[in-house]
């Protein structure tokens, strides 16, 4: 069911209106109760259990347990429940998360609720340390108003450490693969907790030169053979700091945050989506400088907060393709006179300006203790404009077609309201959305004639509700329906003035999403949750060739089914637990006419896990060697069924999905195991750490993204040290 603007609308009015009438009669008895209250019981909870407990289905990864650890960011949420954390290769490769079967730009990304846009690709979750991270927020279906975002699938919040302390922490990692990874955050406050200034920072270096098993020709020969081969040209750098001050505490203001943020990349390009032809000489660059201002005030007794969030990035981003050669997997070259690059045979010197402004304005009201109404407005002006002089031009003037300037804006508005009913066991979250969309290009691409400006506008409407029950103490259950959209991107509307078409014809992406969950919680005993969901999501919007070497997005694929997650825990003692989850999820295509593929009707989805979980064992001992000490030592493991690495179609499926695939093994990434462990032991109450881990204990061949090979056993050694 996909909710029509007109009655849904007037079921909007209706809830808002029974919600009105219950809070006021709700504001009549909380003045009678705060007279009778004579004693004030407090029951402390983290944060991230406060979160996680919510209406709207979140999976809240706790950070600061991992701070000390070897463990990646990646790593961790990846054995969330439900999830998959995608990536091309090792450090810096472009990786994606799959959330109950969405995944790419599907799913939103956000810092402190403010969408990622503007960071460029340093601040991802493959890159990210966990030391500068509180928490990260995955939302699963239903968004809150706090995050405006046009996601089908869910979202990632990246949450930062609120400082409170002043402190100075700095880390050091070293691994295989000549992996290097240094951290820093400082922070500092005014003896009168008025004035503070802070950095955050990180820096990265891998070679990813690990060995793969590859398709290599016989110059003999001239036939392909698998070898076990060397990566060669896969070093990825990266810098990031973050440098703010501000204060706190003035009648003006509760907090005023003024901040800069700089970031640098080089990374290289061994391969395309596929490991066939290997590249030598092929990089990429990118440079970010984003001023921030922050503000925050609360009004009428801190039961209406206002906060807004503005800043004004610049992002350069390089392309470089100027080899006129080819590489084998050997790292053997031979020079191509004919050629201008090795992926391009009219090369790439993309040099292209990305100007992003983003304005965040959100709005919360306390009606009484059991209700309150939210408003948050987030709306961003892109503009694109670069050269190429081995890049297309205009078929008449020979003008760059990069030089024209690409223009994008969106602006997407969420309205919503909270209630709590019968002592607070029954919760409703309400929320509506207005998604907006302005573009002004031309077309992009080596065939153009045509230097007209093309204008493009659009306008949805999207509806969401997340009830919660609270059983008992222990237990409650949850759902949630939502029908949202999801705009098409700037790229996807402009492409890139190569080989990757405009089309100004895009819909957004719409999806009618259903979700419902049971969690009992016998707190530091044993917990068990199970989540089903249900997505029929329309209009897709996906690559598909057009003229080889071109492709363009378009809207193509319809995709339903559901899914089922479990997810446990238990607690031998206090020192010893146990956890595990696993995930099974039916996507499948339908609505195909075209004649040449509507055989593809009810073919999952491809590319995309279907069946997968994980195990992690953790021991946790204080005072083992001495009095201040804390030994920690983890073990984890992660099962990925095989699936499909191309659209395959049901009949040749097999019948039972533990059975061997029936299609060619080219076109299956197999089944994986992922074994890891490591240990940390802290001194001086954890100010000094020290971490140990083994990745891929046993050496198995582990694959991604289009059957892309990982990385084998490696080892990683940490040293954390916190001043404060």
């Amino acid at each position: 069911m996909i909710f029509k603007r007109k009655s849904g609308l007037v079921f909007f009015a209706i809830i808002l209106s029974i919600q009105f009438l219950s809070a006021q009669t709700k504001i009549e008895k909380d003045t009678i109760k705060k007279d009778e209250l004579n004693e004030v019981k407090v029951v402390a909870k983290s944060r991230a259990k406060i979160v996680s407990e919510e209406a709207i289905k979140i999976e809240v990864l706790d950070v600061k347990e991992l701070q000390s650890s070897s463990t990646t960011l990646g790593d961790a949420i990846n054995r969330m429940s439900g999830i998959r954390v995608r990536q091309a290769t090792g450090l810096g490769s472009a990786n994606s998360i799959i959330i109950n079967g969405f995944t790419g730009r599907a799913v939103k990304y956000f810092k402190d609720d403010i969408p990622l846009d503007y960071l460029g690709e340093s601040f991802n979750v493959l890159t990210l340390p966990t030391t500068m991270l509180d928490r990260v927020e995955v939302y699963k279906g239903v968004l809150p108003t706090n995050l405006g975002a046009d996601a089908l699938g869910g979202a990632v919040n990246f949450v930062t450490q609120k400082n409170k302390k002043e402190h100075l922490e700095l880390s050091y990692e070293y691994g295989s693969f000549n992996t290097q990874r240094f951290t820093f955050n400082s922070y500092s406050i005014s003896k009168n907790e008025k004035y503070f200034a802070g950095m955050d920072g990180f820096i990265n270096h891998s070679d990813n030169d690990y060995w793969v098993d590859a398709k290599v020709i016989d110059p003999e020969t001239g036939t392909l053979s698998e070898k076990n081969v060397k990566r060669f040209h896969d070093k990825f750098t990266n810098g990031y700091a973050e440098i703010y001050g501000g204060i706190k505490n003035f009648s003006f203001a509760d907090e005023l945050k003024i901040g800069i943020t700089l970031t640098k990349v080089k990374k290289d390009q061994q391969h395309g989506a596929l490991m066939t032809n290997p590249y030598g000489e092929i990089y990429i660059k990118e440079a970010v400088i984003a001023p921030t201002l922050n503000y925050r005030k609360a009004f009428l007794d801190n039961r209406l907060i206002f906060t807004n969030f503005n800043t004004y990035s610049l992002i350069n981003s390089q392309v470089i393709d100027s080899c006129g050669c080819a590489y084998d997997w050997y790292g053997n070259k031979t020079l191509i006179p004919a050629r201008e690059g090795e992926a391009d045979a009219n090369g790439s010197l993309a040099n292209i300006d990305f100007r992003n402004f983003i304005n965040r304005t959100f709005l919360n009201y306390t009606i009484n203790t059991t209700n309150s109404v939210s408003f948050n407005l987030v709306y961003s002006d892109q503009i694109r404009e670069g050269s190429d002089p081995y890049g297309p031009v205009y078929f008449h003037s020979g003008r760059d077609i990069l030089s024209v300037p690409a223009i994008y804006k969106k602006l997407v508005a969420s309205l919503g309201w909270e209630s709590r009913y019968f002592n607070e066991k029954l919760t409703n979250n309400f929320i509506v959305k207005n998604y907006h969309f302005e573009t002004s290009g031309t077309d992009g691409g080596r065939l153009s004639y045509t230097e007209e400006t093309i204008k493009n506008k659009g306008k949805n409407y999207g509806f969401a509700d997340a009830l919660k029950y609270k059983i008992n103490k222990k237990s409650f259950i949850r759902t949630g329906v939502e029908s949202a959209y999801r705009l098409p991107e700037q790229g996807e509307i402009y492409g890139d003035g190569q080989f990757l078409l405009s089309n100004f014809n895009l819909k957004p992406e719409k999806s009618f999403n259903l979700n419902l969950g049971y969690r009992y919680d016998a707190i530091n005993k044993y917990y068990f949750e199970t989540n089903i969901f249900y997505r029929k999501t329309e209009n897709l919007i996906i690559l598909v060739p057009v003229l080889m070497p071109f492709s363009q997005y378009n809207n193509v694929n319809k995709v339903r089914g559901y899914g089922v997650e479990l997810d446990g825990g238990y607690h031998f003692t206090n020192w010893l637990n146990i956890s595990a989850n696993l995930t099974y999820q039916d996507l499948r295509l339908f609505g195909i006419t075209d004649p040449a593929e509507v055989f593809l009707n009810e073919a999952r989805l491809r590319n995309t896990p279907f069946l997968f979980g994980n195990i992690s064992l953790n021991f946790n001992k204080n005072n083992v060697f001495k009095s201040d000490d804390t030994f920690k030592a983890y073990y984890n493991y992660s099962y990925t069924h095989n699936y499909y690495l191309a659209n395959v179609p049901k009949s040749s499926e097999s019948s039972n999905i533990f059975d061997t695939p029936k299609i060619d093994t080219d076109l299956v990434i197999p089944t994986q195991h992922l074994h890891s462990a490591g240990i940390v032991y802290s001194l001086k109450k954890e100010k000094i750490n020290f971490g140990f881990e083994v990745r891929n204990i046993f050496d198995e061949k582990l694959f991604d993204n289009f059957k892309v090979q990982k990385a084998g056993r490696s080892f990683y050694l940490k040293i954390r040290y916190l001043f404060n």
